[in-house]
């Protein structure tokens, strides 16, 4: 594999950073990860949007813009044209004679700027929704949910106690509220008298991010309402999704041990996940 760190491509295996910079000492940076298919990165400008927003909250200095054309070469270099490409920047090491960790940096640092693209499924490739279980758990997480921070110990720790009652992924609840699961957001679908009523937790309701996959399937979906959403709700729900860059549209079959809908994706897991890969397919959302 060939990756980018600060501005040359090279081997993976001789990547290199200093023990002292902040992203491993502090997990002081941020991250994106976008996706490109059939040779062509995707929805890219409301990635460049969320991570210069990211990067002015966190105050690292780094042109954020730079991603598709950073992309296109880490892409060229390892002869993909379906993948996934991570990008993180951190805020770099201390100078010759700083301290090595301090919370705040005796000078300006030159940030950090890591990326890499691995094989992804192409498009061709969804047409059904895949199927995990999920459990509940508390949101361990800090406030600033709305930040796509590489500090993620709080997913993880949810996601191994996931994995330790059998299941691949937890739903985070917050104060009796539904967050997302560990790196996507959520979508429930209850039916009655005929009708699908689908939702999705609002971001005032709880620190979650605004998952650009979750922007544009509200653009192509508006019968989907942003609101707040209780966790007892996940029980009485016929269908849960979630919904993300890697994860696209995926259908939670099975919550807390217990069956939901009938243990196979439901109609509008089915319908969404169409309506998306056809706007992909067809260059719908180039601006989003």
């Amino acid at each position: 594999m060939q990756v980018y760190l600060n501005g040359s491509i090279m081997p993976a295996d001789q990547a290199a950073i200093s023990p002292f910079d902040r992203g491993f000492l502090f997990g002081d940076g941020v991250y994106e990860g976008l996706r490109a298919f059939d040779g062509r990165v995707r929805r890219v400008e409301g990635h460049i949007e969320r991570m210069s927003d990211g990067l002015g909250r966190a105050s690292i200095d780094w042109d954020a813009s730079q991603l598709p054309r950073l992309t296109e070469r880490l892409l060229e270099a390892n002869d993909l044209s379906n993948a996934f490409i991570y990008w993180q920047v951190t805020r770099g090491k201390p100078g010759s004679g700083d301290p090595a960790r301090t919370r705040l940096p005796a000078s300006k640092l030159i940030p950090t700027v890591f990326g890499y693209a691995s094989p992804a499924p192409s498009l061709a490739e969804y047409t059904e929704p895949r199927t995990i279980r999920v459990s509940t758990a508390a949101d361990k997480r800090w406030r600033e949910g709305t930040l796509k921070s590489i500090s993620l110990l709080g997913n993880i720790l949810s996601a191994l106690e996931a994995q330790e009652q059998g299941a691949d992924d937890a739903v985070l609840i917050r104060n009796g509220m539904v967050a997302e699961a560990t790196s996507s957001n959520i979508v429930l679908v209850h039916r009655a008298d005929g009708k699908a009523r689908i939702s999705t937790p609002s971001l005032e309701s709880a620190p979650i991010l605004d998952g650009v996959t979750r922007r544009c399937i509200l653009k192509l979906c508006p019968e989907i309402k942003e609101r707040p959403v209780a966790a007892d709700e996940l029980v009485t729900a016929d269908e849960i999704m979630l919904m993300g860059t890697l994860t696209m549209i995926t259908s939670i079959v099975s919550l807390d041990g217990v069956t939901v809908g009938d243990g196979n994706p439901g109609p509008e897991s089915r319908r969404i996940l169409s309506t998306y890969t056809d706007a992909l397919r067809t260059d719908q959302l180039s601006a989003v």
